[in-house]
């Protein structure tokens, strides 16, 4: 299904939208230099939901910014684009770092969110290997390293070569101050106190194979009064790619019985 761009205007920035499909609302939160590509496999969906996915700042058509900002910010952003659109109690899906923002957006405005689809996320980082994860990517983003880390990323979602070549070429238009300060927000980002109040159903979802994600699973399982797990075989992070026909139908499902 074509998927139409929409162009919306705040304080001097453009932010760009990209919307297909009709029905109940699913507002989809990509990772750090992807960009809304980040979903592409998700258009199946389409068919019975209208899928909104936003270019977060610096990426894709949406304006760079200059200054640093929060998780916070960010869903309070997002919050009033949405609304701008006309589109209320959307289902959110966030993808990795989109969890940190997916997780915000819910708690800031819980009345205005039907349920969140949380896939290979955390609610802070709080362990080694992702804090050596998010130093490395702050490091390349300042480095000039925004080429390399869209081909590796690209490399490691999609399989097929014409399509990761086309998330290369979206993920390296990625604004690099800006890609900088996102990781910043995301890594410093602390929620696990708070999923409490957050009184939505939740699925979660992860990659039977993402061993290093799974002590997140668990907290967010715990610490969410809502939430239902599923680990996904033979698969590690990238579950939204390499197993979207059985991530998909688990959408479905979730947001048929919400």
């Amino acid at each position: 299904m074509k998927m139409e761009q929409i162009l919306v205007h705040q304080d001097g920035k453009q932010f760009a939208f990209h919307i297909s499909g009709k029905g109940q609302p699913l507002l989809c939160i990509h990772a750090p230099c992807i960009g809304s590509i980040n979903f592409v496999y998700q258009q199946t969906l389409a068919d019975t939901y209208q899928i909104i996915v936003p270019d977060l700042p610096g990426h894709g058509d949406s304006s760079p910014t200059e200054t640093p900002f929060s998780i916070g910010e960010l869903a309070e952003q997002l919050h009033k684009l949405v609304r701008s659109l006309g589109i209320e109690r959307p289902f959110i899906l966030g993808y990795s770092q989109g969890v940190s923002i997916a997780l915000e957006y819910c708690l800031r405005y819980s009345d205005a969110v039907k349920g969140a689809i949380l896939v290979s996320g955390f609610s802070e980082v709080n362990d080694l290997y992702l804090h050596g994860r998010f130093w490395m990517a702050q490091a390349m983003s300042m480095l000039h390293g925004v080429p390399l880390l869209a081909r590796s990323i690209a490399s490691s979602h999609v399989a097929d070569l014409e399509m990761r070549e086309k998330w290369t070429v979206q993920a390296s238009k990625t604004d690099p101050t800006s890609l900088k300060y996102l990781y910043a927000a995301g890594h410093r980002y602390h929620c696990t106190e708070r999923l409490g109040n957050i009184q939505l159903p939740i699925l979660l979802a992860y990659g039977k194979q993402d061993q290093r994600m799974h002590h997140y699973a668990q907290m967010l399982t715990m610490k969410l009064p809502k939430a239902k797990l599923e680990m996904i075989p033979n698969v590690k992070h990238q579950v939204i790619t390499k197993a979207a026909p059985a991530f998909n139908q688990l959408c479905r499902t979730f947001m048929e019985e919400g």
